[in-house]
């Protein structure tokens, strides 16, 4: 996964998107990116810009922090794990 100031979740990302009923095609649609784009940020192999981002959780109907805060505690608890080792 490539890391970026814009860090966010992507599992969360599809989570979301499927349970209310978008295809990829639909949201990127919406969003203004295409279906590839999405699934790469989907599956966190590409960093999407803020303004993606912000968008993706705009036609979401979810704060951009939600996309972002499951995946700033997941971070957390692996550096706190390292540094128990």
């Amino acid at each position: 996964m490539t890391h970026s100031p814009f860090s966010h979740n992507g599992h969360a990302i599809r989570a979301i998107r499927q349970a209310k009923g978008l295809t990829v095609t639909e949201l990127s649609r919406r969003v203004g990116i295409t279906p590839q784009s999405l699934s790469n940020i989907e599956l966190e192999h590409r960093p999407g810009s803020a303004h993606t981002l912000n968008r993706i959780a705009l036609h979401l109907g979810i704060s951009l922090a939600a996309i972002c805060r499951d995946k700033i505690a997941t971070e957390s608890a692996q550096v706190s794990d390292a540094a128990q080792v």
